[in-house]
């Protein structure tokens, strides 16, 4: 009976732990409301689960063909680079390029398995809206990075 509670008090003990990865939710907005860039990446510099551009209400969805991501929080670097699988919406090259600007990079939290990262980055990339450029110009966005395992 003594040997049974031990085994459950260490299966208890073991199942209080958050094991594994956890993914990390980056969220950006321009100024003005019209851009939006949201991502979901696991581990922070794991693999892009997801990632969504939209400007003017118009979206532009990423599926993880191939994807580059660095991160480094001492410098306040966060990049992404995103190739993607092109579309009959979108034939030609299908891109995404995302980077912190290290100056504004600020840890709002940092609890062991638990941080937020608030900053600003500039991306641009293919150009999800009809009758512009294939490419859109350079956009400030300002961004929130959340990571709990």
């Amino acid at each position: 009976m003594k040997g049974k509670i031990i085994i459950l008090l260490f299966i208890i003990t073991l199942t209080s732990f958050k094991l594994g990865s956890g993914t990390a939710f980056l969220t950006c907005k321009s100024d003005s409301g019209r851009t939006e860039f949201n991502a979901e990446l696991q581990d922070i510099t794991g693999i892009l689960e997801k990632a969504e551009l939209r400007i003017d209400q118009t979206k532009m969805k990423y599926t993880t063909e191939e994807s580059h991501i660095i991160f480094d929080p001492k410098n306040g670097i966060l990049t992404l680079y995103i190739e993607d699988e092109t579309t009959s919406d979108f034939p030609n090259h299908k891109y995404l390029k995302f980077w912190s600007i290290p100056s504004s990079f600020k840890t709002i939290k940092d609890e062991g398995h638990h941080q937020i990262y608030e900053f600003k980055a500039i991306i641009e990339g293919t150009e999800p809206r009809k009758n512009k450029e294939n490419h859109t110009p350079k956009i400030v966005l300002n961004c929130k990075l959340e990571y709990e395992i």
